[in-house]
C-alpha cells in the first residue's frame, strides 16, 4: 500500500502550499478537490515540507475502498489528514477529505478569521 503512503503525502504537500492543488485535480472527485483547494496552505510551515509520519489503512470488506489516517508533521506541529479513496479505473480516487483545519481556515496566527458578531480592529 505504499501507493496510498503517497497518495497522502502528496495531499499534505498541497495542503503545506507545497504542491499545487491542479497537480491533484484528476485524483479528487468535485466535493473532495473543492475541500482540498479551500484548505491549500492550512498547513504550511516555515521550518520544514510537510512530512507523513504515520498512515493507517482500512479496509473493512471492499478491496477498493481504502480509508486512510494520517499524522502530518508540519516543523513543530503534527496535523491530522482522513481520506477515503476508491481503486477506479487502474488509479486511487479520493472522494472524501477531512482535516483538522476547520472549513478551510488557516491556523491561529495565520491570517484574520472573524467571529460571527464580531468587527475586524
Amino acid at each position: 500500500m505504499h501507493q496510498l503512503s503517497q497518495f497522502a503525502q502528496h495531499t499534505a504537500e498541497v495542503l503545506a502550499g507545497e504542491r499545487p492543488p491542479g497537480q491533484m485535480r484528476n485524483l479528487f472527485c468535485g466535493a473532495a478537490y473543492e475541500r482540498l483547494v479551500r484548505r491549500a496552505g492550512g498547513y504550511a510551515s516555515s521550518v520544514q515540507r510537510p512530512c507523513v509520519s504515520g498512515t493507517v489503512m482500512r479496509n473493512e470488506t471492499d478491496w477498493s475502498v481504502f480509508e486512510v489516517s494520517a499524522v502530518v508533521a508540519c516543523g513543530t506541529r503534527h496535523r491530522a489528514l482522513a481520506m477515503r479513496v476508491v481503486f477506479a479505473q487502474h488509479a486511487w480516487l479520493c472522494t472524501h477529505i477531512e482535516t483538522d483545519l476547520e472549513r478551510g481556515r488557516r491556523p491561529c496566527g495565520r491570517g484574520g478569521v472573524r467571529r460571527r458578531g464580531h468587527r475586524a480592529t
